[in-house]
């Protein structure tokens, strides 16, 4: 359950972080504001993935290999997509 807590911190500093960047991306003029706003995306995408990849990984050293199989095919699917919408 350690590995929780640490998960649980991990969010909560995404949480902070996105939020921080969001206010700066909406109040902060010209290419700073630009550059807080696109990180305030690039958290937003990020953190799910990171939070998935995360519980794979406890999930494969619990054994439980049905979710841990569902989550790397998740994963596989946000690749694939990703791939997808920056070779277009």
């Amino acid at each position: 359950m350690n590995s929780f807590k640490a998960l649980s911190r991990v969010m909560q500093v995404a949480l902070v972080a996105t939020f921080a960047c969001a206010v700066g991306g909406a109040f902060i003029p010209g290419s700073i504001g630009r550059v807080s706003g696109t990180a305030c995306i690039m958290l937003l995408i990020a953190a799910p993935v990171v939070r998935v990849g995360w519980l794979v990984v406890n999930w494969t050293r619990v054994r439980d290999t049905r979710f841990a199989l569902l989550g790397c095919v998740l994963l596989l699917v946000l690749a694939a997509s990703g791939t997808i919408a920056l070779v277009r």
